[in-house]
């Protein structure tokens, strides 16, 4: 089966239809921005109009429910999580120099970058706002811990542009650090403040940092195999930028293209036909179909430590959202 063929399922994103407890999570954050003066609210309420699947919530409320009724600090938790979600996002935008997300201006485009960064910190102290209270300060933690990761990725995947040395283990703890630990707060947050046991709060954890892992992967794929107008941002924009993704790793372990790879990773300059070829030999080698192997197998592991978990419509819940990582176009 070609990785066309794999990723050509319909898109499942989540909204508000499927998952109606998001309903209270958008209010939040519309209230919460809606508050804000002069341009930093006009930033915020352009970045929330944007939209997203806020996943980052969805696993907080999820997590929890699967162990008590929705309650108010759940809700404010899951609220947390997606602002530091979206000041990410912005600071992440500017780093890299983005003029589109989700086929939108990106708000450094239409801003310029020192609104852009002001913009994520007040979103950042938004969320610790909320954090604050003394009931969500083991959630505070957990974020943080996320926070401090993210801020670590972020430097080390910049000192690692073009690196033809990077392995694979490398890779997987620099994808931990830049996506699988906020899922994986996400997750701990929602059971702790359910009351869940500690050895169930590890085993959300270790779910959310799974998917984590698959959902960069698929990211890493998609760089290659989306569109310009699904993605919201340039075929190959990882590859143009250095970023050392899965496939390309795997392709750089290749016996027949893994020596002419690296050689044009050393220049650090990839033209229109050095992109092709390399999409082409990503899919002729088998590493489009290998990353996705491997996404698949991190989607079952996250669902592994599910099932330990009390059977409930909220474990099924966590169960499909693992599933549509794997189906996702964009």
């Amino acid at each position: 089966m070609s990785i066309q063929q794999l990723y050509k399922s319909t898109d499942t994103a989540t909204n508000n239809f499927q998952f109606p407890e998001l309903i209270f999570v958008e209010d939040q954050l519309q209230n919460i921005l809606s508050k804000a003066d002069g341009l930093i609210q006009q930033t915020c309420l352009n970045l929330l109009q944007s939209g997203g699947k806020r996943v980052r919530p969805l696993l907080t409320l999820y997590s929890g429910m699967c162990f008590a009724p929705l309650n108010p600090l759940m809700l404010k938790a899951s609220v947390a999580a997606e602002l530091i979600h979206m000041a990410s996002l912005i600071h992440d935008d500017v780093i890299d120099k983005s003029e589109t997300r989700r086929g939108k201006p990106t708000t450094n485009f239409l801003y310029g970058d020192h609104a852009a960064v002001l913009t994520g910190d007040y979103l950042f102290a938004e969320a610790f706002n909320i954090l604050s209270s003394e009931q969500l300060l083991l959630s505070m933690k957990f974020f943080i811990e996320a926070i401090q990761a993210m801020c670590i990725g972020e430097v080390n995947q910049a000192e690692e542009q073009f690196s033809v040395i990077i392995g694979t283990d490398h890779y997987f703890k620099r994808i931990a650090q830049k996506t699988g630990i906020l899922l994986a707060a996400c997750c701990q947050s929602g059971a702790q403040l359910a009351n869940a046991s500690s050895e169930e709060i590890i085993c959300l954890r270790e779910f959310g940092l799974n998917i984590g892992y698959a959902y960069q992967i698929t990211d890493d794929i998609l760089d290659f195999s989306g569109n310009t107008e699904s993605l919201g941002k340039p075929v190959g924009a990882d590859l143009l930028n250095g970023n050392m993704t899965l496939p390309i790793l795997y392709l750089m372990d290749n016996p027949i293209y893994g020596n002419w790879l690296k050689e044009i990773l050393k220049t650090r300059e990839i033209t229109d036909q050095g992109l092709f070829s390399i999409n082409e030999a990503l899919i002729n080698s088998g590493c489009l179909e290998h990353a996705y192997s491997t996404a698949t197998q991190c989607v079952n592991k996250a669902k592994a430590n599910l099932s330990k978990i009390p059977a409930s419509p909220y474990r099924t819940a966590l169960i499909n959202l693992s599933n549509s990582i794997l189906q996702r176009t964009f």
